[in-house]
């Protein structure tokens, strides 16, 4: 049963009702409907079996201090009749209240919620949140924030607090399932009390409604508030603006001081805390030496300027839209504790807590000895992290307004901070101080920085950004009062600061084959030594006066590019590089190939691999589990390694990260528990599978392995026959098996039918099937009378499974009292048990996937303890054939262009075709030996070609080449039209060369005629005379 307050004879118990009554039935109902027992109401407990309660709840318990006392409503919750239940039915217990407690979780999140807060934007603890209606109260935590469960309706809500005036606001509505936002402003009391301008009432904020409350101001801080505050103020401040602007802030700490003090930066922007393409970054520091009070002050107030006028101003939006803007209001915050505290106007506070400046203790080189402090190593890594194009330090102590930057300069960098500074200047309006501040730029600093290099020296020459310092005044500490004429004076100039980000040359740098941008990658102008890298997407920003500059792109395995371009003051430049890739230089993908092959050559040398997995991390999961169990347990490994694992239908686990290498051909499935009474397959493959994700990440060659890999799990595919199955029993029964054939999917049971879905889906390089009641490892075809095409490779995969087994590869099976060998424990399939329609045969035939049945042992379900000794057995088999689908025979086929063709056929030693896909690539696992490729297709000639693959390598990205039939045919056709031709004009001058000899033979003949008045060719030439030009007239006849 679930309880609630109140038992002790109350007031409220007379009732029989609490204010917050319905309230808490609804919260006790929520847990009670969600748990199959308690909804009963029907607890039948041993001791009391007609007790029973309304719905499975009562009002008796001891919630009553929670309730009035911490803000909290607590319900208690029976869960079960016994107090110390049995260890075996803690699983129960748990599945029982699971969905209950995630469904009481929900519910802290209905109702309303906000700050209370003073107008100048302080948070107010311990004020009073009071609900029309009701007499229960609670109050504001140490921030202001508030948290007030309350059921669906419309409530007048007041918040108060001692020494300021009550705010109430009517009609606030709330919804189901999700709080509404209220935030309060609370006044305080003065003689001539003004009423308040309506759009100073609080904001009511809900998507879902469309008649919220009152009209109110976009943020609860109205006025900027200008005075020092400590660091406890400052942290307080920060963390308040970041609850209230969640959406374009985001608070972080780059570390801490000496003293362990964080030193808070607050991002700026649209999606706040993430990598954005096309965005810029600008960085603002305050507070370098302890004593400078006024930069501290100011960038607070930037940060609440930036917040509170984000979507109201325009520039300020504009740029919060398209910069990231990070500000860290105080680089020293023990300095300027150390100062405020002792009041001293000296230099106290002046460096750390280690009395160090810390202004000068930013390194010479990149490893220079010098001792680094904890500010100092924060704001170096917090820098180096980032693409900071502009950043600046906010200063005090000068006599006027001042850009001071590095004095070591070269010409191209000085002409673009001198237009930094003079931008900065002019929208200052003080531009008559401009030149003579130039020329003071180095002396007013000096007694700073001659101690080290100064933070403005150190980033010019390591990092990326270009700093600069501007003073503000003259005074490090200067009066309260005179805070708000500093801020009016400067914040428009450091809103132009900001702005100035967009107005540089920027560009990408991208591969000129893929498209892809170039992480790191360098960009250089001539005439300059400060050099700026590109970002994870290929972007970079160079800043940059008016002017006309050489630029050069460059990076590690591709030729350089320059360019010349003209910088515009009103018009930002986009440059962007396409590089070519070094021939000479291996492609990242190519470098990250060889270092994976170097990794298959080591783990397949001898012994090694199972000196790798003897190194890892056990899983220790082994164990007996029902269905409901199984499927409970690859849903905790989804939920515990999200990044590599996917659940389908509850019971198929992917293990992969494959989307990083899309051309990847290696998906390999594992199969157990076709058979229900095989029991070892399942609980094997669970632990495979745990053993992998608790290595992933820890293990080197785990993690590459799996980051190539696509394992495909079906732990149990028959859950029905495994639920009937029974420990100890070893002999096989039909009982547990599925009878149906993969012949007909229409007279499939389900199981058999869903299998033969995932099958016919086709992808997958290999399958293992674990199964029982035998030692040995089979191939197909389990058909009698079939022969398969690559049967040489299929005997191969059986007995590399068998040969890394400890007892297979013997071959003595030992499962009957009658003495059985098979040479290295393989056997075709036909040859072990004969039969139709088995799953082996229908994924060769269909999926065109070689499957592989092992036989874990003699008994199909032997006893828990057992599982063990198994595993060990096991375990390295499983992992080889992982390995195996790396090492396959692949490639590419390519026409005489080097155009894929997509409907190509690899002829593998005559017998095996391997179809390409749609970009002329094709797989296959062949057995170690030299291997004949005949590539045909419909269109090209067809070409053989010979492939050798070891045990330690396989021919990987082969091309193929086919050449164009059409081409072929039409050049034999105009040869033949050629030779016709040539022929016919052979022909044409024998035939005239034998009439005229005809011809001579008969002017002889008529001329011996004379004395004889017959003619033996009187009939063949009639006295007509022929033409010459008419030989075909001789042909016919």
């Amino acid at each position: 049963m679930a309880t609630y307050p109140f038992y002790d004879g109350s007031s409220y118990v007379t009732s029989g009702l609490t204010t917050d009554d319905s309230l808490f039935r609804h919260l006790t109902r929520t847990y009670t409907e969600n748990h199959p027992i308690m909804k009963l109401n029907n607890p039948d407990c041993p001791e009391d079996p007609n007790k029973s309660f309304g719905d499975g709840i009562t009002n008796w318990g001891m919630q009553n201090y929670n309730y009035f006392k911490g803000n909290c409503f607590e319900v208690t919750f029976g869960l079960s009749c016994c107090k110390y239940p049995p260890a075996s039915q803690l699983f129960i217990e748990w599945t029982n209240n699971k969905e209950a407690l995630l469904a009481y979780i929900h519910q802290a999140h209905i109702g309303v919620r906000g700050f209370v807060m003073t107008r100048s934007g302080f948070g107010l603890p311990n004020a009073t949140i009071s609900i029309s209606g009701t007499d229960h109260n609670i109050t504001t935590w140490m921030f202001g924030d508030y948290y007030r469960l309350l059921l669906p309706g419309r409530y007048d809500i007041t918040a108060s607090s001692p020494g300021f005036l009550s705010n109430t606001v009517k009609n606030v509505p709330v919804i189901e399932g999700k709080a509404t936002l209220l935030n309060f402003t609370l006044e305080e009391p003065v003689e001539e009390m003004l009423l308040l301008d309506p759009s100073e009432q609080p904001m009511i904020i809900n998507d879902h409604l469309s008649t919220p409350g009152p009209p109110t101001s976009r943020s609860p801080i109205h006025t900027l508030d200008f005075q020092h505050h400590s660091y406890d103020e400052m942290e307080m401040f920060l963390q308040l603006l970041s609850a209230i602007h969640p959406s374009i802030t985001y608070l972080k700490s780059a570390g801490r001081s000496v003293q362990g003090r964080n030193l808070y930066v607050m991002e700026i922007s649209t999606n706040p805390g993430v990598d954005q393409q096309g965005k810029p970054e600008v960085m603002f520091l305050g507070n370098l030496h302890g004593n400078e009070f006024i930069g501290r002050e100011i960038l607070l107030n930037l940060v609440e300027y930036l917040c509170r006028n984000y979507g109201e101003d325009p520039l300020v939006t504009r740029l919060v839209n398209s910069t990231k803007i990070h500000i860290m209001p105080s680089m020293n915050p023990d300095g300027y504790e150390l100062k405020r505290v002792s009041g001293d106007l000296s230099i106290i506070g002046h460096g750390n807590s280690h009395n160090v400046d810390l202004n000068a203790n930013f390194p010479k080189q990149p490893r220079s000895g010098n001792t680094v402090e904890a500010e100092t190593k924060a704001v170096i890594n917090w820098i180096k992290a980032h693409y900071f194009v502009l950043s600046a330090s906010i200063r005090g102590g000068t006599e006027s307004v001042l850009v001071v930057y590095p004095s070591s300069l070269d010409s191209v960098d000085e002409d673009m901070f001198k237009s930094v500074a003079e931008a900065y200047y002019v929208v200052c309006m003080i531009r008559s101080f401009l030149f003579f501040l130039f020329h003071m730029k180095i002396d007013i600093f000096a007694l700073y920085i001659m101690v080290g290099t100064d933070m403005l020296t150190w980033a010019y020459r390591s990092t990326d950004t270009l700093a600069v310092n501007i003073g503000l005044s003259c005074e490090l500490l200067p009066p309260e009062k005179l805070l708000s004429e500093y801020w009016e004076k400067n914040h428009r100039a450091l809103l132009h600061f900001i702005q100035q980000v967009n107005l540089f040359v920027r560009g990408m740098v991208t591969d000129g084959q893929s498209g892809k941008g170039i992480a790191n990658a360098t960009v250089m102008v001539e005439g300059s030594s400060h050099h700026v890298h590109t970002s994870s997407t290929g972007q970079y920003w160079r800043p940059l006066a008016p002017g006309s500059y050489h630029i050069t792109a460059s990076a590690s395995g591709y030729t350089p590019m320059s360019v010349s371009v003209h910088v515009l003051e009103t018009r930002v430049e986009q440059v962007d590089f396409r590089l070519t890739r070094d021939t000479l230089q291996p492609s990242v993908e190519e470098g990250e190939q060889k270092d994976f092959e170097k990794l298959m050559e080591w783990l397949l040398a001898p012994g090694e691999l199972d000196q790798l997995i003897r190194s890892l991390i056990p899983a220790q999961t082994l164990q007996y589990r029902t269905y409901r169990e199984h499927t409970e347990f690859l849903r905790g490994l989804t939920f515990n390694f999200p990044h590599i694992t996917r659940l389908y239908r509850y019971v198929i686990l992917k293990i992969s990260l494959s989307n990083d290498y899309p051309n990847i051909f290696m998906y390999i499935r594992f199969v157990a528990g076709v058979h229900g009474n095989a029991a070892v397959g399942p609980e094997l493959l669970l632990e495979f599978a745990s053993f992998l994700c608790l290595n992933y990440g820890r293990n080197p060659a785990i993690t590459k392995l799996i980051d190539r890999s696509r394992l495909l799990l079906l732990p149990c595919v028959n859950p029905d026959g495994r639920e009937q199955a029974q420990e100890g029993f070893c002999s096989p029964s039909k009982t547990w098996t599925l009878i149906s054939s993969m012949v007909s999917n229409a007279s499939a049971q389900p199981e058999t039918r869903a299998m033969m879905d995932l099958i016919s889906g086709g992808g997958f390089s290999l399958s293992i099937v674990l199964e029982g009641g035998s030692l040995l490892a089979t191939y197909p075809y389990d058909r009698p009378n079939q022969h398969a095409q690559n049967e040489e490779t299929l005997r191969y995969l059986a007995s590399l499974y068998a040969s890394s087994h400890p007892f297979m590869h013997l071959g003595k099976l030992g499962c009957t009292k009658k003495s059985e060998e098979i040479p290295g424990g393989i056997l075709k399939g036909t040859d072990f048990r004969s039969h139709t329609g088995s799953m082996k045969d229908f994924s060769l035939d269909v999926g065109l996937c070689p499957e592989i049945t092992v036989y874990t042992g003699c008994c199909t379900f032997p006893s828990e303890p057992q599982l063990f000794s198994l595993w060990m057995e096991n375990r390295l088999p499983l992992f080889r054939m992982l390995l195996e689908v790396h090492r396959r025979l692949s490639g590419v086929v390519r026409d005489s262009k080097g155009r894929p063709v997509s409907d190509a056929v690899v002829v593998v030693n005559g017998s095996m075709n391997v179809h390409a896909d749609s970009q002329g690539r094709f797989t296959t696992l062949v057995a170690p030996g030299t291997h004949q490729l005949l590539v045909q297709a419909h269109g090209y000639w067809q070409e053989l070609q010979q492939a050798g693959s070891s045990l330690l390598t396989a021919l990987n990205g082969c091309y193929l080449g086919l050449h164009d039939k059409s081409h072929a045919i039409f050049n034999a056709i105009l040869i033949c039209a050629l030779l016709i031709w040539h022929l016919r004009s052979a022909k044409f001058s024998r035939i005239q060369d034998g009439v005229r000899w005809l011809r001579s033979k008969r002017d002889v003949l008529r001329m011996e005629a004379i004395a004889s008045e017959k003619s033996p060719l009187q009939q063949e030439f009639p006295d007509e005379s022929e033409s010459e030009e008419d030989p075909f007239l001789v042909e016919g006849h």
